[in-house]
């Protein structure tokens, strides 16, 4: 058994582990389950799968304005068809697919290599930025709300600070280009600098709150939550996507963005119940992210 077999097994059972004990917990509290006041509503849930649409589609549109700003051309169309299509990448194990299938799509459309990459990675950096610093922000309004540990939320404000870091313009491309160099293949120009860089950090913060107004929803087909819980459900799920994806053994942060929202979302329910929800929000995710799929593949 090689290496590369070895790591994708290891993977698979540390993410069932997680799994088995997330489900372990609903099972010996069931009874609790049962007795929560549950408030199903459709309308809600349609409602979510319709702004989860938009925020998938969203999502591509600042992809699009990021390739403007490096000067290159595509038509919203096709962004949808390359974005749609590699998303299915984060599900398979390792974290390289999402970028490297992005890029390969990319290319067949005439982005020239380099700058898919660049703006494939950039991507991933604002994202995961803006959510971090997001959630960080919901802290600071609300301290001591949600049940990480003083670690966690240690090596999240690392993570914001070397995110802001690596996102400076001069920075970026500098190690853009040295790993470009070190692919054998041409380097890109500086194209976008600081207020380009400050506009696309803001698109993502607004990504995050639209992603947080849909999942307010879908928790509300469930169960009633007030609205003034919807900047901490934003940030609650905020985070877990981003540790998810931080968690490289994980595909598509299975299991690690499930543990780490049903933490979170104990702020607001019992805790099976929050477990409940966050295997639940994984599937209607999923389904987003097929639908779109699947309209991408007739583009």
């Amino acid at each position: 058994m090689n290496r590369i077999t070895v790591k994708s097994a290891a993977s698979f059972l540390l993410v069932g582990l997680i799994i088995f004990f997330l489900i372990r917990v609903l099972y010996r509290n069931w009874l609790q389950v049962k007795s929560f006041d549950f408030s199903f509503d459709w309308s809600s849930l349609v409602l979510s799968f319709l702004i989860l649409l938009v925020y998938l589609v969203l999502r591509v549109y600042i992809w699009k304005v990021m390739l403007h700003k490096m000067k290159v051309s595509l038509a919203f169309r096709t962004c949808l068809k390359i974005s749609f299509l590699s998303t299915m990448g984060k599900y398979l194990p390792g974290k390289v697919w999402l970028v490297l299938g992005k890029v390969y799509l990319a290319g067949k459309e005439g982005i020239p290599k380099p700058v898919a990459l660049a703006s494939a990675v950039l991507e991933v950096m604002l994202e995961l930025t803006a959510s971090i610093a997001f959630f960080l922000v919901f802290l600071s309004v609300r301290p001591g709300l949600p049940a990480l540990s003083s670690n966690l939320i240690f090596v999240l404000i690392g993570a914001v600070v070397v995110g802001l870091i690596l996102l400076h313009p001069a920075l970026f491309y500098a190690i853009t280009n040295m790993v470009l160099r070190w692919m054998k293949t041409e380097s890109i120009q500086a194209a976008i600098g600081h207020t380009g860089m400050i506009h696309l950090f803001s698109y993502y913060v607004l990504l995050v709150l639209v992603q947080g107004i849909a999942f307010y929803f879908f928790i509300n087909a469930i169960c009633f939550l007030p609205l003034n819980t919807l900047f901490g459900l934003s940030a609650s799920v905020a985070a877990a996507g981003a540790l998810g994806t931080l968690s490289i053994f994980a595909p598509s942060g299975l299991g690690v963005r499930e543990g780490v929202l049903a933490v979170l979302l104990t702020t607001y329910v019992v805790s099976p119940v929050a477990v409940l929800i966050s295997l639940l929000a994984r599937i209607w995710v999923t389904l987003g992210e097929l639908v779109c799929a699947l309209f991408g593949s007739r583009l």
